[in-house]
């Protein structure tokens, strides 16, 4: 706010005291008439339907205001407000409240878009904090082990320019380093050399490819970086640098991979990825899919757009490692459609996820069921290889396609949906939630459109299951504490699981408001603004469970971003005290709008 704007406010707030276990407001008081600004002290607010939930209480501390909305709706609070220590409220009374509104702008836009103002301060801070980090990553300070490409394309020496040629041509590259015995560069060949030593010498196809390499090729280990190797190119005239391990050859990098480092987009990546023939060309693609990250987080980039942008190279990635399992694998005449679960199904995958994946086929094929399911198992396990080693870690679950359990007949998909629809149990809910995200990768995908059918036509009509769901739903609580601002476990170390504490409520309400409503989503936001017409949700309250989704989405993607894969189960967690004022707010407003949820699921199913 401007100077002006708030010795205008501090000109209207009277300052009020309130002990311990005293009410500050209540719904029985009717239209609200006062905001209250926490000077110091806690208040909580307790849902006046189920007072016995203390564990949905909002908890309030300094700086913070209540209740904003039913001021500004001229109605009854929902909650029970009450002092938890001695508490000092600055107060605002209502017509000097909309007088303030109209005179301040940043007053206004925090009152009316208060989480999505905070959203965009976080995000500023975010911007700073990645800008030149990203600038180094994706610039000439990288080093050149990170720039590598793909792995080396090499050949003894006495292969024959010929068989040069054809690998060349069929690895799609300029250059091939020639090795000896021991794998040690002994030259490069190139095009240079092919126009020079071969097509305008006249030398046979058939000589040596030794005889006609350029010997003793520049080499720089990896731990140069870009601007050392662009340095030494310049220098020297020539086009390709052998980047090395110890005696070990790393890669080559061309004067041309120095250009693409400068324009690396996510449609130049979907292209590399679309073109890679091999399990390793697609890995490398995959490597440098997962290094967008850090640039787009520096250019300001929303969770939502962000992630939209994750699915789509992971699935661009599954496609391709699809199409190249199936050059070798007789299923291309099999009727099948692999498809995504969990948070791929939802495409909310984070930098660090395993897969989750199952296979469905057609009840009719050519040499019976069994037989096509031996096929597609096969299949399955190369797929499932090689996506481990594009950068995403087998299930420990097994929850794969390679998995007979889950590479099944339509018809025998059905039959297991339905059975857990019927029967419950807590291993059918887990399923059930895993399962229900369903999304068509590769393949027929009209088979996955016909079960995601089957699923939303028979879901609505089977209300014991939903509460079930529900009920399994609400017994992981976010963690806000009755007295503290965001609680920890001290056997966790003070540190919450962003990913089960803070994401799965979204998530987990979201699905089940989304099937009972027949939604045909997979998305939690996109669930949550398509369930909350028919449910009677309002407008606000549905972009901001969408915004504190994202911002906990964002929040993981930084962590994982900033620690890496090394950090393995820590990966998604976070300490809140370590987190800036800013942010902690931000995640406090998060937590209690993943809570309001769950009242929803409570209300709508009486538990």
């Amino acid at each position: 706010m401007a100077p002006p704007e708030l010795e205008m406010l501090a000109g209207r707030l009277r300052l009020r005291y309130f002990a311990a276990g005293e009410a500050v407001i209540l719904p029985a008081a009717g239209v609200v008439s006062e905001l209250f600004i926490i000077q110091r002290g806690v208040v909580t607010g307790t849902p006046a339907t189920f007072p016995s939930f203390h564990d949905t209480a909002v908890t309030l501390g300094p700086g913070e205001s209540f209740p904003i909305g039913a001021v500004i709706g001229r109605r009854r609070t929902t909650l029970e407000y009450r002092a938890q220590a001695d508490t000092f409220c600055y107060v605002l009374g209502e017509p000097d409240f909309r007088a303030v509104m109209a005179a301040s702008p940043a007053f206004h836009a925090f009152c009316t878009q208060r989480l999505a103002n905070l959203l965009e301060q976080s995000a500023r801070e975010v911007r700073a904090t990645f800008a030149g980090r990203a600038a180094e990553e994706l610039g000439m300070g990288s080093r050149l082990s990170s720039a590598l490409r793909r792995p080396p394309v090499t050949l003894p020496s006495q292969a024959s320019v010929r068989e040069a040629l054809e690998t060349m041509k069929a690895s799609r590259v300029g250059s091939v380093v020639v090795v000896d015995a021991a794998g040690r560069p002994e030259g490069i060949f190139t095009h240079t050399d092919v126009l020079d030593r071969v097509a305008l010498a006249g030398a046979s196809l058939e000589r040596p490819v030794a005889d006609v390499m350029t010997r003793e090729p520049v080499g720089m280990d990896g731990t140069h970086t870009v601007a050392d190797a662009a340095q030494r190119m310049a220098r020297g005239g020539f086009r390709h640098l052998l980047v090395m391990d110890g005696e070990r050859l790393a890669g080559v990098l061309s004067e041309r991979d120095l250009f693409a480092l400068q324009r690396r987009s996510g449609q130049s990546l979907r292209k590399e990825i679309a073109r890679a023939d091999s399990r390793e060309w697609l890995a490398f693609a995959a490597r440098d899919a997962a290094g967008l990250a850090s640039s787009l987080l520096a250019q300001g980039v929303g969770a939502e757009p962000l992630l939209q942008l994750v699915t789509a190279m992971n699935d661009s990635i599954v496609e391709r490692a699809h199409a190249i399992a199936a050059r070798t694998h007789d299923v291309a005449a099999l009727p099948h459609c692999w498809i995504g679960l969990g948070s791929e199904g939802r495409m909310e995958q984070t930098l660090a996820t395993d897969q989750d994946n199952a296979i469905i086929f057609a009840d009719e094929v050519a040499g019976g069921i069994e037989a096509a399911r031996e096929r597609l198992l096969a299949f399955a396990s190369e797929v499932n290889d090689t996506l481990a080693e594009c950068g995403f870690p087998l299930c420990k679950g097994g929850i794969m396609a390679r998995n007979p359990r889950w590479c099944l007949t339509l018809s025998e998909w059905r039959e297991r949906f339905d059975d857990w629809m019927r029967n419950a149990s807590p291993t059918a809910l887990m399923n059930a939630a895993i399962f229900f995200d369903l999304r068509p990768l590769a393949g027929d995908a009209g088979l996955a459109r016909e079960l995601r059918g089957f699923l939303l036509a028979n879901v609505p009509r089977r209300p014991a299951f939903l509460r079930q769901m529900a009920a399994n739903a609400l017994e992981v609580r976010p963690p806000l504490g009755f007295f503290q601002d965001i609680a920890v476990d001290e056997a966790s170390g003070g540190l919450i699981d962003l990913k089960l504490q803070a994401s799965r409520p979204f998530v987990d309400a979201a699905r089940i408001l989304a099937l009972a409503a027949g939604v045909d989503a997979t998305a939690t936001a996109e669930r949550l603004r398509r369930a909350g017409p028919p449910l009677r949700m309002s407008a606000d309250e549905v972009e901001t469970g969408a915004q504190a989704f994202h911002f906990v989405q964002m929040l993981r993607l930084r962590r994982q971003e900033e620690r890496g894969a090394a950090a393995g189960r820590d990966r998604n967690s976070v300490d809140p005290t370590a987190l800036n004022s800013l942010d902690r707010r931000i995640l406090k407003e998060a937590l209690r709008q993943a809570r309001k949820l769950q009242n929803r699921l409570a209300l709508e199913y009486q538990l």
